[in-house]
């Protein structure tokens, strides 16, 4: 399928589920935003605990909407359910993509780090009356950004091999975090650009949505969300549809 016939689906999907969608999106974000603000009221240690909360909270998140989508009930907080439920196996599938993300990160780390030395090696030299100096820093600092950028869209390309995972771990339970990476890898090969496309869809409609006072994200995101499970649907063959491939 196409991005149109994805967004078809996606609100032929939410038929007469819109409010509840958007309900789901108001619970998830009050609920969420309340326990990140009490956790960050504890130095430090709140902080650390409200990271970690929030991806199996994200998880649930996207549960939801798969329930959503497939016509199951779905109850208003239960991604705290789904999400808590499987704390876990959400955080040992996020361990999983950064072992396979880690020369990516690797490289964004080297290179901020010979960008920041030659910003601060140049800065220092222009202080010091050292153009020489300055201009080799400056040199370093060149190096460092565009090695920067190289090594940041490296990243963001090789990320979208994983971005099916939360889903597959949602049908697939019983699977190990690394083999649950690798079929998101499977499934993602050949379709990075297809997921990037219909992501960038949604542009207007969210520059649609944010007029007035961002009401319209309460409906946009449970169109996006559904719009996401049909993309992992269709590649998946779980499904009435084709699947997609690479033109």
């Amino acid at each position: 399928m196409i991005s149109s016939q994805i967004r078809a689906n996606a609100r032929q999907a939410l038929t007469g589920k819109w409010g509840k969608g958007a309900l789901l999106v108001l619970c998830f974000g009050v609920i969420s935003f309340g326990i990140s603000f009490i956790l960050n009221l504890i130095p430090l240690i709140g902080s650390i605990a409200s990271a970690i909360i929030s991806l199996p909270l994200s998880f649930g998140f996207t549960a939801t909407f798969m329930k959503l989508k497939r016509g199951e009930d779905v109850r208003y907080t239960e991604f705290l359910d789904i999400g808590f439920s499987n704390f876990g196996k959400t955080w040992g599938v996020c361990g999983n993509i950064i072992l396979k993300m880690i020369v990516p990160i690797i490289l964004v780390v080297v290179f901020i780090f010979i960008l920041g030395f030659g910003i601060g090696g140049s800065a220092a030299s222009i202080f010091s009356n050292s153009a020489s100096s300055s201009a080799g820093f400056g040199g370093i600092a060149i190096i460092g950004f565009i090695g920067y950028i190289a090594a940041l869209i490296y990243a963001v390309v090789k990320g979208y091999l994983y971005s099916l995972s939360y889903y597959i771990l949602f049908d697939n339970p019983n699977k190990t975090g690394k083999e649950i990476v690798e079929e998101s890898e499977s499934l993602m090969k050949g379709n990075r650009w297809r997921y990037l496309w219909l992501g960038l869809t949604f542009i207007g409609w969210a520059i649609l949505a944010a007029i007035p006072f961002y009401i319209g994200f309460f409906w946009l995101v449970p169109y996006i969300q559904v719009a996401m499970v049909c993309f992992y649907e269709d590649l998946a063959n779980k499904s009435d549809s084709n699947p997609i491939v690479e033109e």
